[in-house]
């Protein structure tokens, strides 16, 4: 199969680029903003949006998607090799993080989409937004959104580079990536080789290898003045391993989407996009199926933006012949009021198995000065049981389980002053009917009651002796209403402090994250057969630097938990420990 998209991708770069070799002005591609989900907002930024380039992830040493996520801020981690991973955002619960790749939903299989099939080296960017995004994405963005973008930079010329590296577990990858555009189009193919032996996870002498290969196309032309056609193309094959005490877990992981978007504009003032995607994935052995189709009309006025979009999902689980459908209408209007700027927005949401609801969303920001700025929001969003949460109720006869819905309040001041950026947010959410699993015989999920969740960000930009300094400090607590606890495996304070330099042909990062301790389960106490369930809190130290031979050449060293430290955050789960890896790009 890998084969065969190789002679089809080398079919279009012929029929495409003919002068692609001698070309280097070609189209601008704007991308997509995920906080408004428009490639031009008028309004500025409301939301607390993380927001990683390709250099910022290089930068982390991170070898995989997963292990890159455990270095970011202000976001709650499980997992690890060995484990199946989870992210949790301000407190809520995995499956309240939506994920998304090049604009489109990945599918909930379990209680979270795989996070393990995405190539960290086929990243372009990643934007981290907190907060409910329901009225604009969907169910499921309760707590935020993880948007991975593959799009190339459409500013680059005709290249062909190569990252090759090996490290500590055994682990080796290959990345080759070939750029090729002319005045109106432009093609990006990019292969990717991973392996790692993995760890012995829960000491049973037993490691949790993966091996992943990956194969990313993004293509796009000018058909005419006024209409833009790309296509998205991310294959990934992968056997991961897991430890799961108690039930055998298959290793297959596999990922197959496709994504068509043309935009049409139609005057200087009216805009249609449509997005068409199909999504195949296999893990642990069950197959699923997505199918999605979105139009969005954006029309422009003098100091606003209306955009009014229709969708459609149909998510399918093949081996049990069952599917989740919903359509959906929403609407997001943004604009400038007397020097405030405003967005407002809804869904309604149209479920084959749930009653329609409606999520909405109201932002409000102000400049106070040409150096302080205020802002807050308010906005609801939903979430509806995936097929893993059905498949268990259907068996447990268990079928009057609810959608999940929150109530988010946020505020927040940000100063851009010469010596540097700081940022505060303070915020609330209520999530009502809950999910919660029932660990019996015959294992099946309920509506658990209230969980009030609240928390602080404060964030600081500077330069210190010649280092760009990067700082955050989080608090948050999510506490069940009906014990009056703190939710299992959520740190309620974390720190992150970032360094970097370029000197010369020199660059070096330094990075220090620190979690407190937490409970592995929500009951507080010792469950699942484990001694203790307390995790204890953890800083790690990961170190990087490069040198730039040439223009061309690149070598680099990643040196991650640099003081060796023995932490987990999940019991029972031990993590990789010290690792390093040494690599080298070429550019030709």
């Amino acid at each position: 199969m890998f084969t065969k998209n190789l002679i089809f991708a080398a079919s279009l770069s012929a029929i495409l680029f003919s002068n692609a070799a001698n070309a280097v002005i070609g189209p601008i591609k704007i991308s997509l903003n995920t906080e408004y989900r428009t490639s031009s907002p008028v309004i500025g930024s409301i939301a607390t949006t993380i927001k990683l380039d390709k250099a910022a992830i290089k930068s982390t040493g991170a070898k995989t998607f997963t292990e890159l996520l455990q270095y970011i801020p202000s976001i709650s981690y499980e997992g690890g090799q060995g484990s199946i991973n989870a992210v949790r955002l301000r407190g809520n619960e995995a499956k309240h993080t939506l994920l998304l790749l090049d604009g489109m939903k990945v599918t909930i299989s379990g209680g979270q989409a795989n996070l393990d099939v995405i190539p960290v080296d086929q990243i372009e960017r990643i934007e981290i937004s907190k907060g409910p995004f329901s009225s604009l994405y969907g169910p499921g963005a309760i707590g935020g959104v993880i948007h991975v973008f593959t799009d190339k930079d459409a500013d680059s010329i005709t290249s062909n580079k190569i990252d090759i590296s090996y490290g500590s577990k055994g682990t080796s990858k290959i990345n080759l990536n070939s750029y090729f555009k002319n005045e109106k189009s432009y093609l990006d193919i990019a292969l990717t080789d991973f392996h790692t032996d993995g760890v012995d996870a829960t000491g049973d002498g037993d490691l949790d290898p993966i091996d992943r290969k990956t194969l990313g196309l993004n293509l796009g032309t000018e058909l005419t003045d006024s209409t833009d056609i790309s296509v998205n193309i991310l294959r990934t094959k992968a056997e991961i391993f897991y430890d799961n005490p108690g039930y055998a877990v298959k290793p297959d992981n596999n990922l197959s989407q496709v994504g068509l978007g043309i935009t049409q504009k139609v005057s200087e003032r009216f805009k249609i996009n449509l997005d068409i995607m199909n999504q195949r994935t296999q893990r642990q052995g069950n197959k699923y199926r997505l199918n999605t189709m979105s139009i969005i009309n954006e029309l422009d006025f003098d100091n606003s933006k209306l955009s009014i979009g229709l969708m459609n999902s149909v998510d399918k689980d093949v081996g049990n012949t069952r599917q989740i459908k919903h359509t959906d209408i929403f609407s997001q209007w943004q604009g400038l009021i007397i020097d405030n700027e405003i967005s407002i927005g809804a869904r309604i949401v149209d479920h084959d198995k749930f009653k329609t609801h409606t999520t909405y969303n109201l932002n409000w920001g102000r400049d106070l000065s040409s150096t302080l700025r205020v802002n807050g929001s308010y906005g609801t969003a939903s979430n509806l049981p995936n097929h893993y949460y059905q498949n268990l109720n259907i068996v447990a006869g268990r079928t009057a389980l609810k959608r999940e819905l929150s109530k988010n309040l946020e505020l927040g001041l940000t100063g851009d002053y010469e010596w540097g950026n700081v940022e505060l947010k303070v915020y609330k959410s209520k999530l009502t009917d809950a999910h919660s699993y029932v660990n019996v015989a015959t294992p099946y999920y309920i509506n658990s009651g209230t969980v009030n969740i609240r928390g602080v960000e404060l964030s600081l930009g500077t330069d210190l002796l010649g280092w760009d300094l990067d700082t955050s400090i989080d608090y948050n607590k999510a506490i069940a209403a009906s014990t009056g606890l703190q939710k299992g495996r959520r740190p309620n304070r974390s720190i992150s402090l970032n360094l970097s330099k370029t000197s010369g042909k020199w660059k070096r990062n330094i990075n220090w994250i620190a979690k407190s301790r937490a409970w592995d389960n929500d009951a507080n106490n010792i469950g699942w057969g484990q001694n203790s369930a307390e995790l204890g809190g953890y800083g790690l130290l990961n170190l990087s630097t490069s040198y730039s031979f040439t223009d061309d050449l690149t070598v680099y060293l990643n040196r991650n938990n640099a003081l060796d430290k023995n932490y987990e955050m999940a019991k029972g789960y031990k993590t990789l420990g010290k690792t390093s890896t040494l690599g080298l790009t070429y550019n030709f």
